[in-house]
Formats: C-alpha cells, structure tokens, sequence
C-alpha cells in the first residue's frame, strides 16, 4: 500500500477493510486476503494504464524538456481514483516514459 503512496486510512477506504486490519497486515506476519491483493492489483493496473495512455497521447514533435514539469494525470478507475498517491505514480511513470524522447 505505501508503494502506491497510500495513507493507512486511504489504504482501508479504498479497499474497504478498517485501519486496524491495514497496520495488521503491514506490522505483522499475518497476509492480507486474497480480495485484498486483487484490490491492489487492480490499482496498479489503473496506474499503469493511465502512465501508458498519458505516455501515448503526449505530441512528442512539439514537446520541450519543461514541459514534464507540467504533466498532471488523473487515474481513472474505481480502485484508484480519488488519492493524491496513485495519481503522483501514474504520474511518475508518465514522465519517465516521455522522458526517454530527451535521454
């Protein structure tokens, strides 16, 4: 959950288990359920796709370096959308994929 910048409160509402069960699983030896793991998945899978998409969309002939500075995405998802963390990885991955056009 923290890889995908989840707060524990935003971790258990997006997942819909209680704060307790979220510190359970990250303090202890004890895994999360499987529905838990397809949560996150599916999460990611919405970060990956918005990156992908972002990355694909971008007008890469009249692109400038600074123009990564000003990329914002929205995921767009049910299981990711609505948190800051997802959004700033999809944007991290979005940046780095249209950064290889200036490396």
């Amino acid at each position: 959950m923290s890889y995908l910048g989840l707060a524990p409160a935003e971790a258990a509402a997006a997942l819909n288990v209680s704060e307790e069960e979220i510190f359970r699983w990250c303090n202890t030896s004890e895994a999360p359920p499987l529905h838990i793991w397809q949560g996150l998945v599916r999460m990611l899978d919405e970060i990956r796709v918005a990156a992908e998409e972002a990355a694909k969309s971008a007008d890469l002939d009249h692109l400038e370096a600074a123009d990564l500075n000003r990329i914002d995405l929205m995921v767009p998802g049910q299981a990711a959308s609505g948190y800051d963390g997802p959004k700033r990885a999809a944007t991290a991955l979005a940046v780095a994929a249209i950064a290889r056009v200036f490396v």
